[in-house]
Parts: C-alpha cells; structure tokens; sequence
C-alpha cells in the first residue's frame, strides 16, 4: 500500500468545524470513522495467527522506540479522535496493548527524554526545565542493553543536553555524528526515518540484538503539516472542553495543520514496520510508538504544554511484542515515563539498575497479573505557566488532581468527567476526597524526595517568572495559579501584578 493510498484511506466523520460533540459522542463517531479505515488495511504478516518469524525465538528480542513531540493521546483513531487519520498505528494497537493512561510525569521535551532514559523523576536526574544539565544517578536505558550485548542506535532530535562532539555523553547510544548517532531535529520526518531503515536492515543480519530510538519532532509548533496533508481536516469537531471564544479561534486555526502532521508521522511508522517485515525480525522485536508529553490546543483555554490537564500530560503508548503480548489486550492502569526503562528491560529478560523510580509492567504485559505494581503516576512540574515551584499531581485509574504550594488547584473524576469540565477541588461533598488525596500527594513527594523547595540553577528558568514572555504567551483568556501581568500604563517600571485577562483589557493595557 503506497503513501499516497494512506493519505486518502478512511473517512472524516467528524460533522462541521464548529460541532461541539461529548466524549461518547466522540467515541461513537470515531468508531465508524476507525471501521470505514481500517475495513481496506491489509494485515501485516505478523497479526493474530500469523506464522511466527524463522530466527531463534531464544535469542534476545530487539527493541523499537519510536516517538513523536507533543502529540497527546486523544489525537488517534485507537484513542477515540475522530478527527483523526492514523489507519496504520490505529491496526498497529489491535496487534498489541494500547495503555490508556499513559502519562509524561513531567510534560515537557527536556525532563521527559531525561526521566525516558533513566527512569528516574525530574528532581532526581536534576533536568526540571528545558536546558538543565543532565545528572542521572543510575546507569540510563541503553547503557543497560549495551551491557547486555545489544547493537544500539539513535535518529532523530535529542534534547536532553545536546552532545557537541564524540566526547558528550550519550549514554549508551552511539557517539555524535556517526552513522546510527544521528541527533538532529529535522521536520523533514522521512530523513530520520531513512537513518532508522538503514540501522534495522544492517543490524537484523547480525548476530546481536538491538535497541533503535527514532525520535520525530513531529507535531511539535510551529502548527505547519507536510504539503498534501492539511487539506484532510477543513471539516473537525471541536472538543468540547474548549472555551468559546479566543480558544475555540486557536483550534480552528491549529488543529487542521496538528493532524495533518499526525497523519505523516501514520505513514513513516508503516515504513517501519514494512522494515521490520523484510528483515524477517517482526515477530522478534518490541514495537513501542509514544509521544514526549502533549499539547492543549484550547482545551480548557489553554496552550502547549507544562500543564496536569489530560491533553498536556497524557500520551499514547502502544507496545506490540508477539512472543509476549496478546493481541488487543488494553490497560487502564497509570503508566509514566520512568516505566518504561525497567518495563523495556523486562520483557527483554533484562533488569535494570537499583535507583530508578520506575516501575516494571511487563508482568501485566504478559498477562500474568491483573494487579499493577503501582496504582498512579506522580507528576511533578516546578517550571511552568504556574511559576515555581509549580504543581505537583497524582492520576489514578479514576482521578487526577493536582495542587500549589499553597492550595489544591483541582480534582477531575475521569471516569464520570473525561473531558475535566467540572472541578471538585470546592464540592462539599467531595472534602473528603480531596485530603485523603491531597494527603497521599504530600507522603508520595516525602518518599520520592520532591519537596517545595527544589531549585535548579540552569536552562530557560527566566522564562517562567510570573508576568514573564511564557506567561504572557498564554493569551486566551482563562486564568490560572500564579497567573500576572504587566500594566502598561501608569506603571512606569512594569511592575507585575496579578490579574484577569478582562481587567487587563478594561485598563486598556
């Protein structure tokens, strides 16, 4: 099936631009539009009841990770979106597990890719903003397959602390500007796919197994698709946690060009697998497709990322691995970024080291347990739009809340409220709730060595002072802790001072 068929498989049958659909209504229409998609896919030869691949099913399986930027989970046909054009990753999540409660515990580029290499929180591997300095304190994920005899390579953007020569760390992943090194952001996301087909056509004839990392920057602002994809999405549905108003423009203005670049990102992950196919290691290799952290886009009148709303911190993951995971299997249970380290080394026979704060799902993966080794995703944010020290929050199967330094901010129950219309933070009748949780947030900070009072001394922390360029960013209208502006006239120095958006406009700033 070539490229171009991709782009014009399925149907949009998600009603005019200005629709205002509920989650169920959502998930009715993403079913047909999912069926009328996926009803001309071919299966691939690994699907249920395929032949198992001729090699040494003794050997260790290799391992795929492939992942985008700031594509949150409710933007995939296997998640529900409507909007969505995804056939190939939406068949690729029947063919394994989806997790659907998928959390980046820190939702931003830097700390995440830091806690994915080490399994360890912001606070402990020390990046808790864009350019801080990376210090893990254990060995990092591909250090620990190195070790193990495993061939490794990187394409695609970095973002951690960017290796300037051979001699910058890479911990475990090849030195800078070799050929399987290949550490660059490029929107052209074919070029890190073709450094990827290279590394898995060379390395599956060999006798050792690998472990690839193909990073696409991909749907990451600014909100432009590839030539020839926008055009699918003139008609979306707006999800209806999105504000009337200066938020619902930002949808309508971003959201065509977001999908369209999700869609690109359906066609480079078919190229993979076809790879994977010709190489004749399908059934022999761990496939996880995921995202760094989200985007709001809107939602709840907000933007881009650093946020604990669904759209901003929770991500998909899809993990397909023939010889242990059953088909179609889905789990509800919070995942977070620090699992994946010790839950790869898992299902690969592997351990990892002592000191990461992950937890290994591969028990659950396999099927072997219902019961997860945690119940929540703690998640941590000290630099954000709310100013240090930011927010801390805790997301169960049912619940996600979050507080201040000074105050519970909100408690959504998602189970009854997917879209987090209504907070219950101030409900009387929820007061028991909310300390019970609020008392668990304050003993998990104490167990995991989080605090108020953690600082970092690098990267972009001038950005996010209150009344600071990323505050100011946040423009459509809807306040939040810590929010401030700078009054414009009869305030010489710009003092900041806090504020709503409709007080600013009367004072005629």
């Amino acid at each position: 099936m070539n490229r171009q068929r991709m782009r014009t498989m399925g149907t949009n049958n998600s009603g005019s631009v200005t629709a205002m659909l509920d989650r169920r209504a959502f998930l009715r229409v993403g079913a047909m539009g999912l069926a009328a998609s996926l009803c001309d896919l071919t299966e691939p030869a690994h699907a249920v009841g395929a032949t198992p691949s001729s090699r040494d099913s003794a050997r260790p399986p290799n391992v795929l990770f492939v992942f985008s930027d700031m594509q949150r989970a409710y933007s995939m046909g296997c998640y529900g979106d409507a909007n969505a054009r995804t056939p190939v990753l939406d068949a690729f999540a029947k063919q394994g597990a989806r997790l659907d409660a998928a959390m980046s515990n820190t939702p931003v580029c830097c700390p995440y890719r830091a806690c994915l290499m080490s399994g360890q929180y912001a606070h402990r591997h020390g990046v808790m903003s864009n350019g801080v300095t990376f210090r893990p304190t254990v060995k990092c994920i591909a250090e620990t397959f190195r070790d193990a005899g495993y061939e490794t390579g990187y394409s695609g953007k970095w973002h951690i602390s960017p290796p300037k020569d051979a001699k910058d760390p890479t911990y475990g992943f090849p030195s800078r500007e070799t050929e399987f090194g290949f550490y660059r952001t490029d929107r052209q996301s074919a070029n890190v796919t073709d450094v990827a087909l290279k590394f898995i056509t060379e390395k599956s004839k060999g006798p050792k197994p690998w472990m690839l990392f193909v990073s696409w920057i991909l749907p990451h602002t600014p909100y432009k698709a590839p030539e020839g994809y926008m055009e699918h999405f003139s008609q979306i549905a707006i999800p209806p946690n999105v504000p009337e108003g200066l938020a619902t423009e930002n949808v309508k203005q971003c959201l065509p060009d977001y999908y369209g670049m999700i869609e690109s990102l359906d066609d480079e992950f078919q190229r993979l697998l076809q790879a994977l196919d010709q190489a004749g290691v399908a059934d022999d290799t761990i496939i996880v497709y995921s995202s760094d952290h989200g985007d709001m886009i809107g939602s709840q009148g907000l933007k881009a990322k650093r946020w604990p709303y669904e759209e901003s911190a929770r991500i998909p993951f899809l993990i397909r691995y023939p010889r242990a995971i059953k088909p179609g299997t889905v789990i509800a249970d919070p995942f977070g970024s620090p699992d994946v380290y010790p839950t790869l080394a898992g299902l690969a026979g592997l351990k990892a080291p002592a000191g990461v704060d992950g937890a290994d799902f591969s028990p659950l993966l396999r099927g072997e347990t219902t019961k997860p080794p945690r119940d929540y995703v703690y998640l941590v944010m000290p630099y954000a739009y709310v100013p240090w020290p930011g927010w801390r929050a805790l997301r169960t199967r049912q619940y996600m809340y979050a507080r201040t330094k000074d105050k519970p901010w909100f408690l959504f129950d998602l189970k009854n409220d997917p879209w987090e219309k209504r907070n219950l933070v101030d409900d009387p009748s929820q007061k028991a709730l909310v300390r019970e949780l609020d008392d668990r947030l304050v003993s998990i900070m104490r167990e995991t060595g989080d605090s108020w009072g953690i600082t970092t001394t690098t990267g972009d922390l001038q950005s996010w002072v209150p009344g600071g360029p990323k505050q100011q960013s946040q423009s459509l209208g809807v306040d939040f802790p810590g929010k401030a502006f700078r009054q414009v006239e009869g305030d010489r120095k710009g003092k900041v001072k806090e504020g709503k958006r409709a007080k600013r406009q009367k004072a005629g700033a």
